[in-house]
């Protein structure tokens, strides 16, 4: 299928109001989408469903997915997408009286930390932007402006539009291997200057990366593996990172069994997870819906190729079939609306936060997908 023939196909379906779901890899050019031809909402039980799965942040609320397998169209879209202003600085518009509201959240948040056994909380806001533009020309935006990241397109007319570009992954599966990530620590990129991490966001971020190891310790897991921590960038904005990877005993059992011990990670709930999610849903004020549950394939297919050599005879090349899952943590995205996007931003609470850096932290995560309003 060609980009041509996608795009067309994707307006066709939403202008029918029929679900789909169109994502980007990072680093890579295919667009992958699916299509439902029916507007029937499916959950995702038992994890053995095969399709792109859609998650909220709660447990206990209902796993959306778009069962099949995914058309693909290689598309440059740096070629084929034009910037209308290419000098855009984004800038978003807040009420004083938010900014007071969420730093005292912020302090009360201390204040818990330093009275009792919380370690750390993650607490986010919901801000409202206008817009106007379509939402399949915010996905192309969004693939265009951050192609190091998981960027998608989820509709369905039960659910409503959401689009995002994440850095993190919460779940890699290939057969009996597996990969996660530790993501935590934020600062803002300044050009031109060497990258400097303070005691706060080092020490959140390995808490968030030892109770990952703690948790998958638990499992009958083989060969875990912890690699050294790096410093990413993620759009506008720099993170800490702690890749860890293993070999499962039993692929078919035991991916329910990871996702259920890494969500929510400490990087969008806290430690402890149950105090933390606790103190969220009690005085954060709002529904996160999807924003920091998780989204991305679901036990597809993949065909493996491998070369063997023999003496004297040709390479023969071996085909094996696995099955693949990619789960992504839905940070950096947006709820479209009519004539409104809903931007969903947070960070890490620990007793060295400082609620006035913790208030401009949101501010500069937010500025990711306030950018994409700005280019069609």
């Amino acid at each position: 299928m060609t980009a041509r023939d996608l795009f067309q196909r994707l307006e066709d379906q939403y202008a029918m109001r029929l679900p789909f779901v169109a994502y980007k890899k990072p680093r890579e050019k295919n667009v992958n989408v699916i299509f439902q031809d029916d507007a029937q909402l499916h959950e995702a039980t038992t994890f053995e469903e095969s399709g792109f799965i859609f998650a909220p942040f709660e447990k206990g609320k209902k796993r959306i997915i778009i069962l099949g397998k995914p058309l693909e169209a290689d598309f440059d879209f740096t070629a084929n997408f034009i910037e209308k202003t290419t000098d855009f600085k984004p800038d978003l518009a807040v009420l004083e009286e938010e900014r007071q509201k969420h730093m005292r959240l912020v302090k009360k948040a201390i204040d818990e930390i330093k009275s009792s056994d919380l370690q750390k909380v993650v607490l986010s806001r919901k801000q409202i932007a206008d817009n106007a533009k379509d939402p399949l020309l915010l996905f192309k935006a969004l693939v265009n402006s951050y192609p190091d990241a998981f960027t998608y397109i989820f509709f369905h007319p039960k659910i409503g539009v959401w689009l995002g570009a994440t850095p993190e992954t919460l779940l890699s599966v290939n057969g009996l291997r597996f990969k996660t990530m530790a993501l935590a620590g934020t600062q803002a990129i300044s050009e031109n200057q060497e990258v400097s991490w303070g005691n706060k966001e080092t020490e959140e971020q390995q808490l968030v990366a030892d109770d990952i190891v703690k948790n998958l310790e638990a499992l009958p897991i083989k060969k875990l593996t912890v690699a050294e921590r790096e410093t990413i960038r993620a759009g506008n904005v720099l993170h800490l990172r702690t890749l860890i990877s293993g070999v499962m005993q039993a692929a078919n059992q035991q991916v329910e069994q990871i996702i259920t011990t890494l969500h929510p990670t400490p990087a969008v709930c806290g430690l402890p997870r149950d105090t933390a999610a606790s103190f969220i849903q009690q005085y954060e004020g709002y529904d996160r819906e999807f924003y920091t549950g998780f989204l991305g394939e679901l036990n597809l297919e993949k065909e493996n190729y491998r070369s063997h050599n023999r003496r004297n005879t040709e390479n023969l090349a071996y085909k094996s079939i696995k099955k693949s899952t990619d789960l992504y943590v839905n940070l950096r995205c947006m709820q479209y609306v009519e004539k409104q996007v809903f931007i969903y931003v947070g960070g890490g609470i620990t007793r060295d936060s400082v609620p006035e850096k913790e208030w401009d932290e949101t501010v500069a995560k937010a500025q990711t997908m306030l950018r994409v309003l700005s280019r069609s």
